[in-house]
């Protein structure tokens, strides 16, 4: 099993050890007493068999990171996109500053000096990604007895300071008034209305309304509903696409309560065969060789393109907004719902948002939020406020492109 014993050396005291297999080493501390502790302490480790895991101490990180991103990535319920987003962040962050060191000698000085530099390159929600990831790994490490203790736990994250622009009401915003919201669906092509509409009406993320099949979409109910389960995921060349059986999260299953006039966008979607399994919402066709009005797979990158023309035809009639995407039409949803006094509860709810982990839960104990539930009531309410927001975005739509229509004939 090996041995270890320690001698007065001087005025200190070495403790030192053999292994079966040769090696050796050897450590100097103050004090007899030290000297006893150290001596039981890898005594003790010998005997749990952990001594080879500080020996894998001395392994460079790169190393641990590839030990970790083989048995974190493996997990079948992992989103590709999640994959792709860590795989990014761990290659383009976290290794080149940790990679040649060895797992032991990174301490909470070295991770304050990455944070820093880290700090000045990305986005908080970015740092705090990779901060999770360099977390994960040491973790790791410590599990198999590499190193004592995680030294990031050491490192506090960054606080969170104020943006002044925000404070004082300067910050664009990413939420579309109703008003807005025609504008902007009068600039784009007639074949995706029905797909913006269903997004602002319904708050769905893009993969959610791609994926959406037949059987999850109960119109004849007394109040219609679409189920949200199935999602289509786009993460590149390295991760692939296809289709997920359900959301990143179980808060993302979820039931919508739908309106007469996302009711009828949904219809005319609907697929001509009734197959359970089709898909709802398709692409238009007419690119690379498609005829004009074949079903096609829905694409992210073009929804997006279609998007971000319509926002430079709109130019200054959305002069008070900062759109970045599609996901825009999400933050919209949520802040009509709340706008119409829904409670933050139901909006989380329908939004598929997790719960809190906090203590307070929209000013109430996490267990008072287990008895309070969403009411047909409470459904007629979100779709009567969808509903009045809806009717503004069609008409002023709807002026937009009958002014275009006109003006194309003049010519």
């Amino acid at each position: 099993m090996g041995s270890v014993s320690w001698r007065k050396r001087g005025s200190r005291y070495l403790v030192s050890w053999r292994l079966d297999d040769g090696s050796q080493g050897g450590k100097t501390v103050d004090t007899p007493h030290e000297a006893r502790d150290l001596a039981a302490e890898k005594r003790l480790e010998m005997r749990r068999g952990t001594w080879g895991g500080r020996r894998r101490g001395r392994l460079p990180f790169g190393r641990w990171a590839d030990d970790w991103w083989a048995v974190w990535a493996a997990d079948p319920d992992r989103s590709p996109t999640t994959l792709a987003a860590t795989e990014n962040r761990l290659r383009r962050h976290v290794r080149p500053w940790f990679s040649d060191q060895p797992i032991e000698r990174i301490g909470p000085t070295d991770i304050r000096r990455w944070q820093v530099q880290l700090a000045g390159k990305v986005g908080r929600e970015s740092l705090l990604a990779c901060r999770s990831i360099l977390h994960r790994i040491l973790q790791f490490a410590e599990d198999e007895g590499a190193i004592p203790t995680n030294p990031i736990r050491k490192v506090p994250p960054p606080k969170q300071r104020a943006d002044p622009e925000q404070v004082l009401g300067e910050v664009k915003r990413r939420a579309y008034t109703p008003e807005e919201a025609g504008r902007l669906l009068g600039r784009i092509p007639l074949a995706w209305w029905d797909h913006v509409l269903t997004l602002l009406g319904t708050g769905l993320r893009f993969g959610e309304l791609a994926g959406l099949r037949r059987r999850r979409v109960h119109l004849d109910r007394p109040l219609p509903v679409l189920q949200v389960v199935d999602v289509r995921y786009q993460a590149g060349r390295q991760f692939g696409s296809g289709f997920k059986p359900r959301p990143k999260s179980d808060a993302g299953i979820r039931e919508l309560p739908l309106g007469p006039l996302l009711v009828e966008s949904i219809r005319r979607q609907l697929p001509p065969d009734s197959d359970p399994d089709a898909l709802v919402f398709t692409g238009p066709g007419g690119g690379n060789g498609v005829p004009v009005g074949t079903r096609t797979m829905l694409s992210r990158y073009n929804f997006h393109r279609v998007y971000q023309n319509a926002i430079a035809r709109a130019g200054d009639d959305l002069g008070e907004l900062d759109p970045h995407g599609p996901h825009d039409l999400r933050h919209t949803f949520s802040t009509w719902l709340e706008d119409a006094g829904i409670p933050a509860r139901v909006i989380d709810e329908v939004m598929g948002h997790e719960r809190s982990r906090h203590a307070q839960v929209d000013g109430g104990s996490r267990v008072g939020a287990r008895y309070r539930h969403t009411t047909p009531e409470m459904a007629i309410r979100v779709i009567a406020a969808i509903d009045e927001r809806l009717t503004v975005v069609l008409r002023v739509a709807e002026a937009i492109a009958q002014t275009a229509q006109s003006a194309r004939r003049a010519f």
